[in-house]
This record gives structure tokens, C-alpha cells and sequence, in this order.
């Protein structure tokens, strides 16, 4: 049997590995791993730290059920071929959290033209165009732009009314949400949030690059 300082070291050295690496999974793992060694030194101390060893034997629980949550959050799914088409775009967001966009989002797929936002208003819903072009009316002048751009999210950025009128072309195809759902789903999700800020903040450099 190795000796209680032995079994100590060797899990607070595995506790100290776990805090050098990023990965979250392997991150845990070690933690769990290093908590073991502690376990079974309470165990085997006499009379065995009873409190000590279940409250360790919780950390070991938490941490697998993270992994699981991790683990899932991160594995991918089977996917439309719109949806693939989709992610192509929104990489920055594990398979996971895509998902999780998905889930309260509506697909538009024309062939109807529609007017999705109107100048000095403040737009219900965030677009993203995957195929086709919307057409988008601004101080006397129209052009069209897509594919693979946001409509309205300057707005829901800023919380201010939209500052053109955009219309769907009959060809135009993608994806839309609730800007109170898509708000609510990101404040809870804090790593989500700054992805998919992320995306919106590339798309609205490359259009003022144009």
C-alpha cells in the first residue's frame, strides 16, 4: 500500500496539472483523477475522514456530470443540408450551442417577397440570409445584399430603430429569431454570447468595408 504522503502528493500534483491545461475535459479529468488519490488516503487513514471522503466523492460526481455536459455540448449532429450550409458560417459556436440557436429560430425559404423591417422601427426579429438577397431601401437609394449577411442587427445591437426598410427577395432563403428569445438565450449563456457577438460584429465590418 502506498504511503498516505505518497498518495497526497501524487493528487495534488495531478490537481496542480489540471490547472496548466485549457481543455475543460481534461481539466476535470485530472481534478477527478487527483481527487481519487485523496479519497482513498482518507479511506485507509485510521479511523477514516469520513466527512472529508464523501465530500470529495461529490467533487468526483460533479465533475463526470460536467464532462457528460461538456462532452454532449460539444458533439456534433446530424445536420440539414441547410443547417451544414448554416454552420459554415456560424463555426464560431460548438455544435452545441448551434443547436441551441436552432431551437428558436424559423427558417424562411421564399418564394413570397416580404418586408422584414422598416425604417425607424425596432425590428421583432434578427435575419440571417443564407441563399438569395434581400432588398434594403435607405435614404432614397436601394441595393441589394446577401448571401451570408445579418439583417436588423445593428438594431438589436444598440436596442435602436432599424435604419433602412429591407425587403426579402422571391429567391431569398435563411433563418430568423425572436430578438427577446435570441437576447434571453445568451444572457444565459455567457461564452455563447460572445461568439455570436462575435459574428455580428464581423458582419457589420464587412459591410462597412464594402
Amino acid at each position: 500500500m502506498l504511503s498516505a504522503d505518497i498518495l497526497v502528493h501524487i493528487g495534488a500534483f495531478l490537481m496542480l496539472l489540471a490547472y496548466l491545461v485549457r481543455d475543460q475535459i481534461l481539466l476535470r479529468g485530472l481534478i477527478i483523477l487527483g481527487t481519487i488519490f485523496y479519497i482513498v488516503n482518507y479511506f485507509f487513514m485510521d479511523p477514516p475522514l469520513w466527512s472529508a471522503l464523501l465530500w470529495s466523492l461529490s467533487f468526483v460526481v460533479i465533475n463526470t456530470i460536467m464532462i457528460v455536459v461538456i462532452y454532449s455540448d460539444r458533439a456534433s449532429f446530424v445536420m440539414s443540408e441547410k443547417e451544414e450550409k448554416l454552420y459554415q458560417v456560424f463555426n464560431a459556436l460548438s455544435p452545441g450551442e448551434f443547436k441551441k440557436i436552432l431551437k428558436i429560430a424559423d427558417w424562411f425559404d421564399g418564394p413570397s417577397a416580404e418586408q422584414i423591417t422598416t425604417e425607424g422601427e425596432i425590428p421583432e426579429r434578427l435575419y440571417f440570409i443564407i441563399d438569395g438577397e434581400a432588398l434594403i431601401a435607405r435614404d432614397s437609394k436601394e441595393f441589394l445584399v446577401g448571401p451570408n449577411v445579418f439583417i436588423g442587427e445593428l438594431a438589436y445591437l444598440i436596442k435602436k430603430p432599424a435604419t433602412a426598410t429591407v425587403k426579402l427577395t422571391d429567391k431569398a432563403m435563411g433563418i430568423s429569431w425572436k430578438t427577446s428569445s435570441i437576447t434571453k438565450l445568451l444572457a444565459a449563456n455567457p461564452q455563447m454570447k460572445i461568439a455570436f457577438d462575435g459574428l455580428l460584429n464581423q458582419d457589420l465590418a464587412s459591410k462597412l468595408a464594402k
